[in-house]
């Protein structure tokens, strides 16, 4: 039997086949109907190649044969915003999305992958903090002492090399695009290189214990721990327990980024914190805020506070401040005690934190954001006390640069 190569060879093998259908396992004809098959099969795939669909209209066909309305997305998608963008062609979906479609509904992976648009412009990777993260060993022992010339010249292997094994992304361009916030605060891609480091930490780093989810509870029972003297490692043993790992890595002079939360591969949420103010209050704030994202399911994919969607950015921040503020010092409890905050005496803020069960350093920062008075108060809220409670054993290596790098320990 020979390979087909024109259409009358082609015509005459699809009729050979439909005279074969009803042919007995085992016996010759069915032999030779699984040899046409394969044939007709490839003669077909170079002729008559089947474009692939977009991931959105494979997707809305699956919604379409299953019943499922936008609604139904959102656990998988992540928020109604992305469903709506992911729907429209708008947005692509991340690898992570991908995993889960594929793992919980059973959309095949490749079909989703094979069907994105084309990425559009190439990211310039000679933007990234090469200097910078090459000092932090980000790149390897032969790059540490590497000029900027040499990185740039470097950078397109340096980066996505670094990206893969931080495990962000297969495709790391649409990922770099995605989300991308110019603006004054931070530069992006300063922020997106925090990001990646903090992921290959916690790669790195990952706690023994499966992740099973983090509730409200424990978010409550984190907050509790503030008022002990031990209580910043003890927060990050007690999530190390429940399968999250926390890494502190220094941010970087561009950015002005103070936390974030990242998926690693296979769906584990990890914190990053990057202590940019070394003051008891502020860890205490920022490691609840991230927490309480967790907690909420506003990660599905990847968060920072400098890195959002201006879209769900304001609505997302609100959620989560607002169960930091409920499970520390409600907002009745707080206007009750300290209904003139600007007027505040010490007696009630430490009885304040004792009634709510929290860190002192909590109930005065929470007068010195009201006020907008960064002075008062200066000595309750622990400057220069956080670092040196975190012992060497830390979860992520990053401490070891941090003494190499200019850390700003002005309030903010």
């Amino acid at each position: 039997m020979k390979l087909i190569r024109t259409e009358v060879a082609y015509d005459a093998a699809l009729a050979r086949i439909d005279a074969l259908m009803s042919a007995s396992e085992g016996s010759p004809e069915a032999e030779e109907l699984e040899v046409l098959a394969i044939l007709v099969e490839k003669y077909e795939e170079e002729h008559y190649p089947i474009p692939d669909a977009p991931a959105f209209e494979v997707l809305k066909l699956y919604m379409e044969q299953n019943g499922l309305a936008p609604k139904d997305m959102v656990p998988y998608l992540g928020s109604p915003s992305a469903v709506s963008k992911i729907l429209n062609g708008k947005k692509e979906l991340s690898l992570h999305q991908v995993r889960v479609l594929s793992k919980e509904l059973g959309i095949p992976a490749e079909t989703l992958i094979c069907g994105n648009p084309e990425p559009g412009p190439e990211v310039d990777w000679t933007k990234f903090p090469l200097v910078e993260m090459a000092r932090r060993d980000l790149f390897g022992a032969e790059h540490l002492a590497s000029k900027s010339k040499t990185l740039n010249a470097a950078a397109a292997e340096l980066m996505p090399k670094l990206i893969e094994e931080a495990k962000l992304d297969a495709n790391s361009q649409p990922r770099m695009r995605q989300g991308l916030k110019l603006g004054p605060a931070s530069d992006p891609y300063a922020v997106m290189a925090w990001l990646i480091e903090v992921a290959k930490i916690a790669q790195e780093s990952q706690p023994d214990r499966p992740y099973q989810g983090l509730t409200r509870e424990d978010l409550k029972n984190l907050a509790s721990l503030s008022k002990t003297l031990d209580g910043i490692p003890k927060a990050i043993e007690y999530l190390a327990e429940r399968g999250v790992p926390v890494v502190i890595a220094p941010h970087y002079k561009k950015s002005k980024i103070d936390g974030g939360v990242i998926i690693l591969d296979g769906g584990r949420p990890a914190i990053g914190l990057s202590l940019r103010y070394d003051r008891v209050d502020y860890f205490w704030f920022t490691f609840l805020h991230e927490v309480a994202h967790i907690v909420l399911g506003h990660v599905k994919d990847f968060l920072a506070d400098e890195y959002l969607d201006p879209g769900q950015s304001e609505k997302i921040e609100q959620e989560a401040n607002g169960l930091v503020e409920a499970v520390t010092i409600p907002k009745d409890i707080f206007d009750q005690a300290i209904p003139q905050p600007e007027l505040a005496m010490l007696e009630e803020i430490i009885e304040l934190a004792q009634r709510c069960g929290v860190s002192v350093a909590i109930a005065a920062g929470r007068v010195r954001y009201l006020t907008g008075d960064y002075r008062k108060f200066a000595r309750l809220v622990g400057i220069g006390r956080v670092r040196e409670m975190l012992p060497p054993c830390n979860v992520t290596s990053a401490m070891n640069i941090m003494s190499r790098l200019p850390i700003n320990n002005t309030s903010p």
